[in-house]
């Protein structure tokens, strides 16, 4: 077990302190909003971006939605999103959209490609801390469903597509393999593990590489399912074991 250093309990303290406002008051303390991604965005409309894309996904949602009162669940979802919406803004990264029990992210890698992979990775961690250290202990102090969640990350191309004619009003969305796969590899993750694509960790310095274990072979049968439908396309994805313990 890790000892904690006097930063990292005020890191468990800020989050910890968001949460139970948020649950005493039965609303968020902040405004969850995309727009600081969308202006990004906007400056790249039809053309060709390399990002970083993350998903974070709460693990057993499903069930979650059936057994859990509507409220209870709403407030759940609404305090997951909220954290880890300034994990991603405290490593540099935007909110791309919220999706049900899901936050996407982007990490912009217009000028560092291996910085915004590290700042992903070191943000996946971050998050996987934030919910068991943070979020998880006020939940059962509240009688709470505690959580967990998936994240897949992959580096790529995406294409900015603006869905109208008026950048300030239209829908700005990415679209492109990088964020395809992404969403795949993500529904392959056990709870609390952080999953990436090939692209991550061929883009990763030797030295980095020795915190990744492959999984191709691991869970090919379930691979195989996914990717039935595209023509069996072979793509290698990894888990990040790297500061599992760590904040």
């Amino acid at each position: 077990m890790k000892n904690f250093e006097s930063g990292d309990f005020d890191f468990i303290k800020s989050v910890q302190d968001r949460v139970s406002h948020s649950l005493e008051n039965k609303g968020l303390l902040i405004d969850l909003s995309t727009d600081s991604c969308r202006k990004y965005l906007q400056r790249k409309v039809n053309t060709k971006t390399k990002v970083v894309v993350m998903y974070v996904d709460i693990a057993g949602s499903t069930q979650m939605s059936h057994d859990l009162p509507s409220l209870s669940l709403a407030l759940i979802i609404q305090i997951f999103s909220q954290e880890v919406s300034l994990s991603i803004e405290k490593y540099g990264g935007y909110v791309l959209k919220f999706v049900g029990d899901a936050v996407i992210g982007l990490f912009p890698s217009d000028h560092d490609q291996k910085k915004a992979i590290m700042n992903s990775l070191d943000c996946a961690n971050y998050i996987q801390n934030v919910i068991t250290t943070g979020i998880n202990p006020i939940f059962k102090k509240h009688s709470l469903h505690e959580i967990a969640v998936k994240i897949g990350i992959e580096y790529g191309n995406a294409l900015v597509l603006l869905y109208g004619k008026n950048t300030d009003h239209a829908h700005i969305d990415l679209i492109g393999f990088g964020i395809s796969i992404t969403a795949k590899i993500t529904s392959l993750g056990f709870p609390g593990e952080v999953i990436v694509g090939e692209n991550i960790y061929h883009n990763l310095d030797i030295s980095q590489k020795k915190y990744f274990l492959a999984l191709y072979a691991e869970r090919n049968s379930k691979w195989d399912s996914v990717m039935k439908y595209n023509d069996n396309l072979t793509y290698r994805m990894y888990r990040y074991v790297k500061g599992n313990s760590q904040i």
